[in-house]
Order: C-alpha cells, then sequence, then structure tokens
C-alpha cells in the first residue's frame, strides 16, 4: 500500500509543482500580492492634493497633449461603474451612465484647488437611438497643427437594430465600437464625429495606441470573449488580444495570449508597443513590422505588479499605476463613494546599449499605503514640464495632483 501510494504520490507532486509554477505561484505573489510590503505617501517627495468636483469622476483614462498644454479625462459616475463596465463583466445596461463625457483641462491655468476645464460636447455624435450617449474607457489622442484627434473606446450596450430596445446584454455582450472625434481648433469646445470602427475583432477593447489619424492597436482584455466561462476565466488562461485596426482595411488580431492586456501604448520617440497584464503583472514589448504586417516580440518586462493603462511623458519616461492591492482595489468598486484602496505608482526608463538593444528598467516614484489622498489610481499622467503628476481612476469620486518637492 505504501509503494502504492509513493508511485501516486510523486506524479501528484509533480503535477501540484507544475501548477503552482504556472498558475498559483503569479495568482498569490503578483495578482493578489501576498506578501507585498506599502510604504505611506510621507515616503515620497511630492505634495499630494484631492480635486473633489462633481464633474471629475470616475475618470477611467487620461491623456496629456504637449502642443496645446491640455489633460484630458474620460469620466462618468462612479456608482453607474459597478452597475455597467463590461470590462469587468458588469453588464446592467439599465444602470449604465447617460452623461459619460471628455473633460478638457488647462493644466496651466489654475482656478482654486483645480483648473479651467470645459467639458466637450459631441452634438452630432448620434448615441443610442438618436441620444448622442458615449460609455467611456480607454481612450488616446494624436496631436497635430490643425488639431487633435481621438480614438475613443465607446461600450455601448447592445440593443435591437429594428426597435431599438436594450437586448440581454448579461447574455449577449456589450456592442463596443472605437469613435473617432476631431477637436479643432485645439482649445474648441465641440468634438466633431469622423469615424466609427465597427468589427467583431473589436470585442472586449480597453485601450487604444494610435498610428496616426487612420489607423490604431488596441487590446481585447478578455479576447473575443464577451460573456460566459470564457471571459470569467480569462485572465487565467490567457486569452486576452491586441488588434490592429486601419480605416481601409479594417481589424484584425496581431498578437494573442495575454492575460488580461490593458492600458498600451505606443512610444512616441521610437514605435515600441507596451503591453502590461492587469493579471500576471509585467509589460510585454513589440516592435510594429513593417508594411503594416504585424508585431515582432522584443522582451518581457518582469513587473510583480498588476498594471493599468500607461502612459509616456515628453521625456519618454512610461508611467505605470499599480494595482498593489487587488482585493481592495475590487471592493472599492461596491462602495466607491467611500473606498480608499492603495495607490502604487512606476516609472519605466529605457536606455540603449552597446549594439544598439535597448535595456529597460523600473522603479517606484509614489504610493499611498492607506488611500489618504490618492484615488484608485488606474492612469498616472506626468507632465515633465511641470514635473506635476495627474491621477485618476475609474471608479474614484475624484482625481488628484501631486506637485514635486
Amino acid at each position: 500500500m505504501a509503494g502504492l501510494l509513493f508511485k501516486l504520490g510523486v506524479p501528484v507532486a509533480v503535477i501540484a509543482a507544475v501548477v503552482y509554477q504556472l498558475v498559483l505561484k503569479d495568482a498569490l505573489f503578483i495578482t493578489l500580492g501576498i506578501g507585498r510590503s506599502l510604504q505611506p505617501i510621507s515616503d515620497f517627495p511630492y505634495q499630494c492634493r484631492r480635486i473633489e468636483d462633481p464633474i471629475l469622476q470616475a475618470c477611467e483614462d487620461m491623456w496629456l497633449s504637449e502642443t496645446s498644454r491640455q489633460l484630458f479625462l474620460a469620466c462618468s459616475d462612479p456608482l453607474s461603474r459597478k452597475q455597467w463596465l463590461p470590462n469587468m463583466g458588469l453588464l446592467n445596461a439599465t444602470g449604465r451612465a447617460l452623461d459619460d463625457a471628455i473633460i478638457a483641462m488647462n493644466i496651466d491655468q489654475p482656478k482654486g484647488n483645480s483648473y479651467e476645464y470645459r467639458i466637450l460636447q459631441t452634438t452630432n455624435f448620434p448615441g443610442i437611438n438618436g441620444d448622442g450617449s458615449l460609455h467611456l474607457l480607454g481612450f488616446t489622442g494624436v496631436d497635430s497643427s490643425a488639431g487633435i484627434n481621438f480614438f475613443v473606446i465607446n461600450n455601448k450596450p447592445s440593443v435591437d437594430p429594428m426597435t431599438g430596445a436594450l437586448l440581454d446584454n448579461v447574455a449577449v455582450g456589450a456592442n463596443s465600437t472605437v469613435e473617432r472625434f476631431a477637436l479643432a481648433p485645439p482649445d474648441a469646445t465641440e468634438l466633431k464625429h469622423v469615424q466609427t470602427f465597427a468589427d467583431p475583432k473589436i470585442a472586449t477593447p480597453n485601450r487604444i495606441a494610435a498610428m496616426g489619424k487612420n489607423a490604431f492597436y488596441f487590446t481585447n482584455d478578455h479576447g473575443p470573449h464577451k460573456t460566459g466561462h470564457a471571459h470569467q476565466l480569462s485572465p487565467v488562461i490567457g486569452n486576452g488580444d491586441v488588434g490592429y485596426c486601419t480605416s481601409a482595411r479594417g481589424c484584425r488580431t496581431v498578437a494573442e495570449g495575454f492575460s488580461f492586456p490593458n492600458g498600451l501604448i505606443r512610444d512616441q520617440k521610437d514605435g515600441y508597443i507596451y503591453v502590461p497584464s492587469s493579471a500576471k503583472g509585467g509589460i510585454h514589448i513589440y516592435k510594429p513590422k513593417r508594411m503594416d504586417t504585424g508585431l515582432d516580440f522584443v522582451e518581457h518586462l518582469p513587473i510583480p505588479y498588476p498594471i493599468d493603462n500607461l502612459s509616456q511623458d515628453s521625456e519618454g519616461d512610461i508611467y505605470v499605476p499599480a494595482l498593489s492591492n487587488l482585493q481592495a482595489t475590487m471592493k472599492s468598486f461596491q462602495d466607491p463613494l467611500n473606498g480608499a484602496p492603495p495607490s502604487t505608482i512606476l516609472r519605466v526608463r529605457s536606455q540603449e546599449k552597446e549594439g544598439g538593444e535597448r535595456e529597460w528598467t523600473w522603479e517606484k516614484v509614489l504610493e499611498d499605503a492607506k488611500g489618504e489622498v490618492l484615488p484608485g489610481t488606474t492612469t498616472a499622467v506626468h507632465d515633465a514640464k511641470t514635473g506635476r503628476l495627474f491621477l485618476s481612476g475609474v471608479a474614484s469620486p475624484f482625481i488628484a495632483v501631486c506637485e514635486k518637492l
């Protein structure tokens, strides 16, 4: 009997070791952060303050226009986020916000504790049944001499094309698209709708990396699976992907096998594509192939934190919001007005080595272990001109700004 147990025990132990290495190790120490030590905000050389304004809430993403000195924010309603957030499997379409908006903030024009801002109107955008509504998540912009082009993820609910009535979105999922808007001139008050990108490949979009005015990369954080078990298990089985769309040729998948790929960016200096993971941590780095034929893998930068939306400053540094306590972050979704999850901001830098190869390193630049000041941060934008950090969160009822001491 002992011999039989020994014979059975060896393969079971081997299987358990493999499962631990492939699944449980990352889940325990990266995703859940067991054993991770967090620092108080007082340890860091920043003076931070909250900007509490009913307009500047649930701002999941931000983008800084260096030429116009405007910070653009994609904002919503914190309480509605826990009803309608398709990327998290929250699909109560009747509870969604109907007044999501992109805000333009003039960061060189302070006003009290905040800054001058305006709500950008979208008067020529039909929305759903003519209501003009947007359902915002990730977005990005492209500066040009004529103005700014925006690529915006619109996570709108699915409706009956004949009657306009809401379908059972829990069963069919959202009808997500990417919308292109133009802001010309950059100080205009209205976003002009230019184009809708609707394609089966745009299934669970999270963030966009623009390649000029007519093409972009995007992450599907749950791959092609809008609902069901494949959606729920996606962060574990790794079926997220990266797609590429052009105005002329439509969309296609160019990279696969990601665990919740999140806020990717395109390096404005050398063209690399950075794809972070909110499940297993780290950043996959790619180089676009010539003639729009896909992506070449360059390197995986192992960062032991779940990661949300990346942003790059004018000096080429990448700022990384890390979900340092995922349990607290998820709990704050249920009570967004009172939740105080910790926030961690990292910085990634690259330098050229001998032979022309690049080397990437990362470091922690800011942390708020108790959530005393900072929002549950999903985007951190660094203004290299002033040294200020702007921070926002997908369900946070405020944003924050930090000045370097």
